[in-house]
């Protein structure tokens, strides 16, 4: 009995020196997993003739570490529209990279559009907004928010 006494205090004494502290959660915040499919409502708003449509919304959502890749927004509705979404880049608080989803898009009956992409992702919740203009095309706003 001493002998189990005194190999067991030998193996605890040898597990501390080396190192047998508990383990620490890893520092620094990871991005977060948005992967999934979400539903929601959208908002489409045409200030130069003061329109503006609320309809059904929904897409999906793959993502690889902080790339996302966000599958077109299906709009419902009296919309019954198909946006294309693309890639961005989402920060580890979830929020859209500035910059990540702005560029340009061609519209093919009428030319192209500048764009301003912001939002993110929040727990479940998906938000979006986008402002797009054009010189030869009507400009539009675009807002969803959406959850999984």
């Amino acid at each position: 009995m001493l002998r189990q006494r005194t190999v067991l205090i030998c193996f605890l004494t040898a597990l501390t020196a080396c190192g047998g502290s508990s383990p620490t959660a890893p520092s620094g915040p990871s991005i977060p997993n948005v992967a999934g499919s979400y539903n929601g409502t959208a908002t489409i708003t045409l200030p130069e003739v003061g329109q503006s449509q609320t309809c059904p919304a929904s897409t999906s959502v793959t993502q690889s570490g902080a790339s996302v890749t966000m599958a077109p927004m299906v709009l419902g509705g009296s919309c019954n529209v198909s946006l294309p979404l693309g890639s961005v880049t989402i920060a580890t608080t979830g929020a859209i990279v500035t910059g990540s989803g702005s560029g340009t898009f061609d519209e093919p009956s009428c030319g192209t559009y500048n764009s301003q992409v912001s939002g993110g992702f929040s727990g479940r919740e998906f938000s979006l907004s986008v402002s797009a203009t054009s010189p030869t095309c009507v400009d539009f706003n675009f807002s969803a928010t959406l959850s999984r």
